[in-house]
């Protein structure tokens, strides 16, 4: 009988599974329809309407290179330019990662693997992997992603194919180095 209850325990555990919260939504605050307001009022400079806006994962590298940094953001898409916002929680404040002219863009792709998408913005000297996520983070948003594709493709920038995923470089893992220690 004790044994039966182990068993319904712990099957009742793995059904639970952990509730926690999506790293990019603990790290990165964003509410949809206070955010244009929010971002205008810490930047200022912000004069054209925001076309499109929500929660982001980017990969900032060079042209050429497919690893590079890797951050949570916010965007803010306007007829000008893709602003690429981070979040300050001590300043309680937009912080700029990333002010991407639509007018210096050489070239854009998209990449895409079942449901992941990302767009990749080539300027001269930097070269970014976009990808929407949902609201409430954690997950990427294929069909948001391919909107915003479809939008800078309207603008008449090059669409060039995409050389592959841009991804953020690998996580730190243990190493096993054999000791071996003679007799």
């Amino acid at each position: 009988m004790r044994f039966a209850a182990w068993i319904l325990l712990g099957v009742a555990l793995l059904l639970a599974g952990c509730n926690t919260t999506p790293y990019d939504r603990a790290t990165v605050y964003y509410d949809r329809a206070q955010y244009p307001s929010d971002l205008v009022k810490d930047f200022p400079g912000i004069t054209d309407p925001i076309v499109q806006h929500g929660r982001c994962a980017v990969v900032m590298t060079t042209p050429n290179s497919n690893t590079g940094a890797y951050y949570f953001c916010t965007f803010a898409l306007t007829a000008n330019d893709l602003y690429v916002m981070g979040w300050n929680g001590k300043t309680m404040k937009y912080e700029s990662l990333a002010n991407v002219k639509l007018s210096a863009l050489k070239k854009i792709s998209i990449w895409s693997f079942f449901r992941a998408r990302q767009v990749q913005l080539t300027e001269s000297q930097r070269l970014l992997g976009f990808s929407v996520t949902i609201d409430d983070g954690g997950y990427d948003d294929g069909a948001a992603t391919e909107r915003l594709f479809d939008t800078l493709k309207g603008k008449g920038i090059t669409v060039v194919e995409s050389e592959g995923q841009i991804k953020p470089p690998p996580a730190p893992a243990p190493m096993f180095i054999p000791i071996i220690i003679p007799k």
